[in-house]
């Protein structure tokens, strides 16, 4: 009898032996799956000092501004965006999601789509301060990213906007690669000589409510990058301009940033009244480059400092 049971024991044990070994190893995405999941929860405090804890990895989002946007889809997560605003613009799919609203955010839709994350932005958080809260009290989670105007500050806004969609490691290798493209951009910088930095005026609105990119944005940050000089620079922030004492300031180059939404601002400038005797002017130094790339606080930054280059020194960024 004890012969009996001790031979069924030896066979159990060999089935379990046989039962471990015909399990099938995980493959990488499994692997990658259950890594991203061990992210979570994941806590963090963001631009208005609110702490948040997000439970699990969002499946669905919904973004409150274009950059953020743009840092979602470069972090290879689009797909799981549900919601936008109606400016959001690229890249082309972005476009084509459910609209939130412009100026002023539709709470009842987006509430309507579901998300688990909402990704708010610093410089409209105090206008939408009320919805935010509806949708904290509807369980969703709020991220209120910083409004950043160094590159610094972005790559501080792609590494939250990375952690609060599990998405860390995506965010460093996007960060590296901005510095890689920024560090390149400044060495070739190095063949301007001091003598041949040009003075370069940055028009981000047209007349008659003219504004410029003074110290303090990233803009400047560009510009100072490339070997180039601020004719507003010492002005703070996205600071208004009267024309003529531009006029007086005299740039060797005029750069506008809205051609993509207005028509025709290289014409605009060089037709303005009073302006016939400015360098940039005279010298038909009038360039247009694209809004988005130097203006929006994402990823494309550094592709938005390289063609603010080539237009301002074409001869060495080429």
């Amino acid at each position: 009898m004890k012969k009996i049971v001790w031979l069924m024991i030896a066979a159990a044990m060999i089935l379990a032996g046989c039962g471990t070994e015909a399990q099938p190893e995980k493959n990488e995405n499994q692997q990658a799956v259950e890594e991203q999941k061990s992210d979570f929860p994941v806590t963090l405090t963001d631009a208005i000092g609110e702490k948040v804890v997000i439970d699990k990895k969002p499946e669905k989002i919904i973004s409150l501004i274009p950059s953020n946007t743009e840092v979602v889809y470069a972090l290879e997560s689009g797909d799981a965006i549900v919601g936008v605003t109606d400016f959001d613009n690229y890249p082309e799919e972005a476009a084509s999601k459910e609209k939130i609203g412009g100026m002023e955010i539709n709470i009842e839709k987006m509430i309507s789509l579901k998300p688990d994350l909402v990704l708010a932005h610093e410089s409209t958080a105090d206008t939408v301060k009320a919805g935010l809260q509806q949708l904290k009290d509807a369980g969703i989670d709020v991220v209120v990213v910083n409004d950043a105007q160094s590159f610094d500050k972005v790559y501080e806004s792609i590494q939250m906007i990375g952690k609060s969609i599990g998405e860390t490691e995506k965010a460093g290798k996007l960060v590296d690669s901005m510095k890689a493209s920024f560090a390149e951009l400044k060495k070739q910088a190095e063949a301007i000589k001091p003598e041949q930095q040009k003075s370069v005026f940055v028009e981000v609105s047209p007349a008659p409510e003219i504004y410029t990119a003074g110290k303090n944005t990233f803009i400047n940050e560009m510009l100072e990058l490339i070997g180039a000089k601020n004719a507003a620079g010492d002005m703070d922030g996205w600071a208004k301009v009267d024309p003529e004492a531009m006029v007086e300031r005299n740039p060797d180059v005029v750069v506008t940033t809205y051609g993509y939404y207005t028509e025709k601002p290289i014409e605009q400038v060089l037709a303005r009244q009073g302006w016939n005797n400015v360098k940039a002017v005279k010298d038909q130094q009038v360039y247009d480059v694209h809004s988005d790339l130097v203006t929006r606080s994402g990823p494309r930054l550094a592709e938005g400092a390289e063609e603010l280059a080539k237009a301002i020194y074409p001869d060495v960024f080429k």
